[in-house]
Protein backbone atom coordinates (compact mmCIF):
# COMPACT_ATOMS: atom_id res chain seq x y z
CA UNK A 1 0.00 0.00 0.00
CA UNK A 2 1.40 3.32 -1.02
CA UNK A 3 0.79 6.42 0.62
CA UNK A 4 -0.98 9.65 -1.48
CA UNK A 5 1.38 12.43 -1.07
CA UNK A 6 -0.72 15.82 -1.52
CA UNK A 7 1.93 18.84 -0.80
CA UNK A 8 0.74 21.33 -2.88
CA UNK A 9 -2.95 22.46 -3.14
CA UNK A 10 -5.16 21.13 -5.92
CA UNK A 11 -5.60 24.60 -7.65
CA UNK A 12 -1.69 25.55 -7.47
CA UNK A 13 -0.32 22.25 -8.60
CA UNK A 14 0.63 23.19 -12.11
CA UNK A 15 2.72 20.28 -12.57
CA UNK A 16 -0.26 17.52 -12.71
CA UNK A 17 -2.73 17.45 -15.21
CA UNK A 18 -6.41 18.10 -14.75
CA UNK A 19 -9.18 17.07 -16.41
CA UNK A 20 -9.86 20.94 -17.13
CA UNK A 21 -6.36 21.04 -18.48
CA UNK A 22 -7.13 17.93 -21.09
CA UNK A 23 -10.67 19.77 -21.97
CA UNK A 24 -8.22 23.09 -22.80
CA UNK A 25 -5.48 20.88 -24.58
CA UNK A 26 -8.33 19.56 -27.19
CA UNK A 27 -10.07 23.21 -27.33
CA UNK A 28 -6.91 25.17 -27.97
CA UNK A 29 -3.66 22.56 -28.67
CA UNK A 30 -0.45 22.29 -27.31
CA UNK A 31 0.56 25.86 -27.58
CA UNK A 32 -2.24 26.92 -26.07
CA UNK A 33 -2.10 24.51 -22.92
CA UNK A 34 1.19 25.11 -21.94
CA UNK A 35 0.72 28.75 -22.13
CA UNK A 36 -2.56 28.11 -19.52
CA UNK A 37 -0.07 26.31 -17.73
CA UNK A 38 2.91 28.38 -17.09
CA UNK A 39 0.38 31.48 -16.29
CA UNK A 40 0.24 32.87 -19.82
CA UNK A 41 -3.18 32.94 -20.27
CA UNK A 42 -5.41 34.65 -18.02
CA UNK A 43 -7.11 31.98 -15.56
CA UNK A 44 -10.80 31.88 -14.80
CA UNK A 45 -11.62 34.36 -12.37
CA UNK A 46 -11.95 32.43 -9.11
CA UNK A 47 -15.12 35.09 -8.12
CA UNK A 48 -16.98 32.97 -11.21
CA UNK A 49 -16.81 30.08 -8.71
CA UNK A 50 -17.55 31.26 -5.65
CA UNK A 51 -20.74 30.80 -5.79
CA UNK A 52 -20.57 26.81 -6.48
CA UNK A 53 -18.03 26.53 -4.19
CA UNK A 54 -20.11 28.42 -1.22
CA UNK A 55 -23.10 25.37 -2.42
CA UNK A 56 -20.77 22.84 -2.07
CA UNK A 57 -18.84 23.11 1.36
CA UNK A 58 -22.04 24.27 2.81
CA UNK A 59 -24.07 20.72 1.64
CA UNK A 60 -21.27 19.03 1.74
CA UNK A 61 -18.75 20.33 4.16
CA UNK A 62 -20.40 22.52 6.97
CA UNK A 63 -18.60 22.82 9.10
CA UNK A 64 -15.82 24.26 6.99
CA UNK A 65 -18.05 26.54 5.71
CA UNK A 66 -19.18 28.28 8.99
CA UNK A 67 -15.15 28.89 9.36
CA UNK A 68 -14.76 29.75 5.91
CA UNK A 69 -17.71 32.30 5.53
CA UNK A 70 -19.57 35.03 7.27
CA UNK A 71 -23.16 36.34 7.57
CA UNK A 72 -22.77 40.21 7.27
CA UNK A 73 -25.01 42.48 5.50
CA UNK A 74 -23.93 46.45 5.75
CA UNK A 75 -24.03 49.38 3.83
CA UNK A 76 -21.50 50.16 1.70
CA UNK A 77 -20.06 53.82 1.07
CA UNK A 78 -21.87 55.84 -1.26
CA UNK A 79 -18.94 57.84 -3.10
CA UNK A 80 -15.16 57.01 -3.81
CA UNK A 81 -14.07 59.94 -1.24
CA UNK A 82 -16.26 57.61 1.60
CA UNK A 83 -14.51 54.73 0.85
CA UNK A 84 -11.02 55.69 0.34
CA UNK A 85 -11.27 57.34 4.04
CA UNK A 86 -12.60 54.32 5.62
CA UNK A 87 -10.33 52.10 3.69
CA UNK A 88 -7.34 54.11 4.89
CA UNK A 89 -8.68 54.37 8.55
CA UNK A 90 -8.92 50.60 8.71
CA UNK A 91 -5.50 50.07 7.78
CA UNK A 92 -3.94 52.58 9.97
CA UNK A 93 -6.02 51.02 13.02
CA UNK A 94 -3.75 48.21 11.62
CA UNK A 95 -0.60 49.73 11.53
CA UNK A 96 -0.43 52.18 14.12
CA UNK A 97 -3.22 50.57 16.81
CA UNK A 98 -1.61 52.98 19.30
CA UNK A 99 -1.51 56.07 17.94
CA UNK A 100 -4.50 58.48 18.91
CA UNK A 101 -8.16 58.44 17.22
CA UNK A 102 -7.99 62.36 16.19
CA UNK A 103 -4.81 61.81 14.64
CA UNK A 104 -6.24 58.23 12.45
CA UNK A 105 -9.28 60.27 11.88
CA UNK A 106 -7.30 63.29 10.33
CA UNK A 107 -5.06 61.20 8.23
CA UNK A 108 -7.36 58.91 6.87
CA UNK A 109 -9.70 61.85 5.97
CA UNK A 110 -6.96 63.62 4.38
CA UNK A 111 -5.88 60.89 2.57
CA UNK A 112 -9.42 60.69 0.73
CA UNK A 113 -10.48 64.23 0.61
CA UNK A 114 -8.35 67.63 -0.62
CA UNK A 115 -10.61 70.52 0.60
CA UNK A 116 -9.78 73.72 3.09
CA UNK A 117 -11.62 72.49 6.05
CA UNK A 118 -10.57 72.93 9.43
CA UNK A 119 -8.64 70.11 11.54
CA UNK A 120 -11.68 69.79 14.02
CA UNK A 121 -14.14 70.22 11.00
CA UNK A 122 -12.15 67.06 9.25
CA UNK A 123 -12.16 65.01 12.25
CA UNK A 124 -16.03 65.41 13.26
CA UNK A 125 -16.80 64.57 10.03
CA UNK A 126 -14.31 61.80 9.42
CA UNK A 127 -16.25 60.45 13.71
CA UNK A 128 -19.61 60.71 11.43
CA UNK A 129 -18.45 58.32 8.40
CA UNK A 130 -16.90 55.95 10.96
CA UNK A 131 -19.94 55.60 13.21
CA UNK A 132 -22.56 55.36 9.99
CA UNK A 133 -20.17 52.54 8.41
CA UNK A 134 -19.33 50.51 11.26
CA UNK A 135 -20.30 47.36 9.59
CA UNK A 136 -18.19 48.26 6.54
CA UNK A 137 -15.12 48.46 8.80
CA UNK A 138 -16.21 44.98 10.29
CA UNK A 139 -16.39 43.33 6.90
CA UNK A 140 -12.43 44.66 6.08
CA UNK A 141 -12.04 43.48 9.58
CA UNK A 142 -13.26 39.93 8.88
CA UNK A 143 -11.64 39.67 5.16
CA UNK A 144 -7.99 40.87 7.09
CA UNK A 145 -8.97 37.51 8.85
CA UNK A 146 -9.58 35.76 5.10
CA UNK A 147 -13.33 35.29 5.98
CA UNK A 148 -15.45 35.36 2.88
CA UNK A 149 -18.35 37.36 3.35
CA UNK A 150 -22.18 36.16 2.12
CA UNK A 151 -25.67 37.87 2.71
CA UNK A 152 -28.66 37.02 4.81
CA UNK A 153 -29.76 36.59 0.95
CA UNK A 154 -27.27 34.20 0.08
CA UNK A 155 -27.89 31.90 3.22
CA UNK A 156 -31.60 31.41 2.84
CA UNK A 157 -30.85 30.47 -0.99
CA UNK A 158 -28.45 28.03 0.93
CA UNK A 159 -30.99 26.68 3.10
CA UNK A 160 -33.56 26.13 -0.07
CA UNK A 161 -30.93 24.29 -1.93
CA UNK A 162 -30.44 22.06 1.07
CA UNK A 163 -34.02 21.87 1.72
CA UNK A 164 -34.80 20.91 -1.64
CA UNK A 165 -32.41 18.36 -1.91
CA UNK A 166 -33.87 16.86 1.02
CA UNK A 167 -37.00 16.53 -0.16
CA UNK A 168 -35.60 15.08 -3.71
CA UNK A 169 -35.85 11.25 -2.59
CA UNK A 170 -32.68 10.45 -5.10
CA UNK A 171 -29.80 13.62 -3.84
CA UNK A 172 -31.34 13.00 -0.12
CA UNK A 173 -30.20 9.43 -0.42
CA UNK A 174 -26.74 10.62 -2.10
CA UNK A 175 -25.66 13.19 -0.12
CA UNK A 176 -27.59 12.93 3.75
CA UNK A 177 -28.82 9.30 4.17
CA UNK A 178 -26.39 6.38 2.72
CA UNK A 179 -26.00 3.05 4.50
CA UNK A 180 -23.38 3.23 7.25
CA UNK A 181 -21.22 0.68 5.34
CA UNK A 182 -20.40 3.62 3.24
CA UNK A 183 -16.77 5.41 3.66
CA UNK A 184 -17.54 9.15 2.39
CA UNK A 185 -14.96 11.65 1.65
CA UNK A 186 -15.84 15.45 0.36
CA UNK A 187 -13.21 17.47 -2.37
CA UNK A 188 -11.24 14.44 -1.99
CA UNK A 189 -8.24 15.48 -3.79
CA UNK A 190 -6.64 12.75 -5.72
CA UNK A 191 -2.98 12.77 -7.38
CA UNK A 192 -2.53 10.22 -9.73
CA UNK A 193 -0.45 9.00 -12.46
CA UNK A 194 -0.39 7.25 -15.74
CA UNK A 195 2.50 4.67 -16.09
CA UNK A 196 2.16 4.11 -19.81
CA UNK A 197 2.25 7.62 -20.44
CA UNK A 198 6.00 8.58 -19.63
CA UNK A 199 4.47 8.29 -15.89
CA UNK A 200 2.71 12.03 -16.88
CA UNK A 201 1.06 13.58 -13.41
CA UNK A 202 -2.33 13.92 -12.87
CA UNK A 203 -4.55 15.37 -10.67
CA UNK A 204 -8.24 15.42 -9.53
CA UNK A 205 -10.46 16.99 -6.62
CA UNK A 206 -14.09 14.70 -6.44
CA UNK A 207 -16.65 16.71 -4.79
CA UNK A 208 -17.93 13.31 -2.99
CA UNK A 209 -17.02 9.76 -3.76
CA UNK A 210 -18.00 7.18 -1.53
CA UNK A 211 -16.73 3.57 -0.75
CA UNK A 212 -18.50 0.73 0.93
CA UNK A 213 -15.92 -2.02 0.62
CA UNK A 214 -18.08 -4.63 2.95
CA UNK A 215 -20.64 -4.79 -0.19
CA UNK A 216 -17.97 -3.39 -2.76
CA UNK A 217 -19.59 -0.91 -4.35
CA UNK A 218 -18.71 2.68 -5.15
CA UNK A 219 -20.28 5.85 -5.53
CA UNK A 220 -19.20 9.50 -7.45
CA UNK A 221 -21.43 12.41 -6.90
CA UNK A 222 -20.48 15.15 -8.60
CA UNK A 223 -22.56 18.55 -7.81
CA UNK A 224 -23.31 20.99 -11.17
CA UNK A 225 -25.55 24.30 -10.52
CA UNK A 226 -26.74 24.98 -13.82
CA UNK A 227 -29.27 27.59 -15.47
CA UNK A 228 -31.83 24.90 -16.78
CA UNK A 229 -32.55 22.09 -14.98
CA UNK A 230 -34.38 20.64 -17.68
CA UNK A 231 -31.93 21.83 -20.88
CA UNK A 232 -29.05 19.70 -18.66
CA UNK A 233 -28.55 17.98 -21.67
CA UNK A 234 -26.74 21.00 -23.09
CA UNK A 235 -24.35 21.81 -20.42
CA UNK A 236 -23.59 17.88 -20.22
CA UNK A 237 -22.47 18.31 -24.02
CA UNK A 238 -21.15 21.93 -23.67
CA UNK A 239 -18.69 20.86 -20.58
CA UNK A 240 -18.10 17.40 -21.45
CA UNK A 241 -19.17 15.93 -18.12
CA UNK A 242 -19.10 12.86 -19.62
CA UNK A 243 -15.32 13.22 -19.98
CA UNK A 244 -14.38 14.60 -16.00
CA UNK A 245 -16.60 11.46 -14.65
CA UNK A 246 -14.55 9.41 -16.75
CA UNK A 247 -11.80 10.70 -15.75
CA UNK A 248 -12.38 11.04 -11.92
CA UNK A 249 -13.63 7.24 -12.53
CA UNK A 250 -9.57 6.51 -13.47
CA UNK A 251 -8.06 8.63 -10.59
CA UNK A 252 -10.25 6.09 -8.89
CA UNK A 253 -9.00 3.00 -10.16
CA UNK A 254 -5.40 4.18 -9.31
CA UNK A 255 -6.21 4.92 -6.05
CA UNK A 256 -8.32 1.69 -5.26
CA UNK A 257 -4.86 -0.23 -6.54
CA UNK A 258 -1.80 1.72 -5.95
CA UNK A 259 -3.14 3.40 -2.07
CA UNK A 260 -5.81 0.70 -0.79
CA UNK A 261 -4.57 -2.23 -2.47
CA UNK A 262 -7.93 -3.17 -4.10
CA UNK A 263 -9.04 -4.25 -7.29
CA UNK A 264 -11.54 -1.56 -8.68
CA UNK A 265 -13.06 -4.18 -11.02
CA UNK A 266 -14.39 -6.32 -8.11
CA UNK A 267 -16.69 -3.40 -7.10
CA UNK A 268 -19.39 -2.20 -8.62
CA UNK A 269 -19.54 1.47 -10.01
CA UNK A 270 -22.33 4.19 -9.98
CA UNK A 271 -21.95 7.88 -11.06
CA UNK A 272 -24.26 10.75 -10.56
CA UNK A 273 -24.29 14.38 -11.00
CA UNK A 274 -26.73 16.38 -9.03
CA UNK A 275 -27.96 19.72 -10.66
CA UNK A 276 -29.07 22.58 -8.78
CA UNK A 277 -31.14 25.48 -10.94
CA UNK A 278 -29.66 28.60 -10.35
CA UNK A 279 -33.07 30.55 -10.79
CA UNK A 280 -35.18 31.36 -7.86
CA UNK A 281 -37.17 28.05 -7.57
CA UNK A 282 -33.40 26.18 -7.52
CA UNK A 283 -34.91 23.16 -8.37
CA UNK A 284 -32.69 19.88 -8.59
CA UNK A 285 -32.43 17.19 -10.35
CA UNK A 286 -30.81 13.90 -10.04
CA UNK A 287 -28.83 12.17 -13.63
CA UNK A 288 -27.11 8.73 -13.80
CA UNK A 289 -24.01 9.57 -15.30
CA UNK A 290 -23.35 5.64 -15.81
CA UNK A 291 -23.54 5.08 -19.46
CA UNK A 292 -20.57 2.04 -19.98
CA UNK A 293 -20.56 2.67 -23.61
CA UNK A 294 -19.95 6.83 -23.54
CA UNK A 295 -17.56 6.16 -20.45
CA UNK A 296 -15.45 3.99 -22.43
CA UNK A 297 -15.26 6.63 -25.66
CA UNK A 298 -14.53 9.33 -23.26
CA UNK A 299 -11.67 6.97 -21.33
CA UNK A 300 -10.31 6.62 -25.10
CA UNK A 301 -10.64 10.34 -25.52
CA UNK A 302 -8.57 10.66 -22.78
CA UNK A 303 -5.60 8.55 -22.80
CA UNK A 304 -5.07 9.99 -26.77
CA UNK A 305 -5.04 13.39 -25.03
CA UNK A 306 -2.62 12.15 -22.15
CA UNK A 307 -0.45 10.59 -24.55
CA UNK A 308 0.07 13.47 -27.27
CA UNK A 309 0.96 15.55 -24.41
CA UNK A 310 3.33 13.05 -22.78
CA UNK A 311 4.44 13.55 -26.18
CA UNK A 312 5.33 17.44 -26.01
CA UNK A 313 6.31 16.71 -22.84
CA UNK A 314 9.33 14.60 -23.89
CA UNK A 315 9.98 16.15 -27.05
CA UNK A 316 9.62 19.94 -25.23
CA UNK A 317 7.71 21.24 -28.79
CA UNK A 318 4.85 22.79 -28.33
CA UNK A 319 4.40 25.23 -31.18
CA UNK A 320 2.32 22.59 -33.25
CA UNK A 321 0.67 19.51 -33.28
CA UNK A 322 2.14 16.15 -33.28
CA UNK A 323 1.43 15.48 -36.76
CA UNK A 324 3.23 18.47 -37.73
CA UNK A 325 6.21 16.93 -36.27
CA UNK A 326 5.54 13.89 -37.65
CA UNK A 327 5.00 14.53 -41.17
CA UNK A 328 5.94 17.06 -43.62
CA UNK A 329 3.41 19.87 -42.09
CA UNK A 330 -0.08 18.90 -43.28
CA UNK A 331 -2.34 18.01 -40.73
CA UNK A 332 -5.94 16.36 -40.98
CA UNK A 333 -9.11 18.25 -40.00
Amino acid sequence: MNKMVIDTPYYEDMSRYSNSDIGYFLKNGPKGLKDYKEGKVAKLDYNFLEKGTMIHEYLLQPEEFWKDYIILDFATPKVKQQKDLLDEYHRLMQVNPLESQDKLKLSAYKKAYSNKKSDEKCIEEAEGLIMIYQDYLEYLSKVDENKKIISFADLQTLKKIKENIQNHKKANELLFNLPSTFETHNEFHINWEVEKFHNIKCKSLLDRVCFDHVNKKIILIDLKTTVNVYNFKHSVEEYDYYRQIAYYGLAIQWYMQEVLNLNSEEYDFEAYIIAIGKDANNEIRVFNMKNDTTLNEKIASISEALRRISEHISTDQWDHTLEYYEGDGTEEL
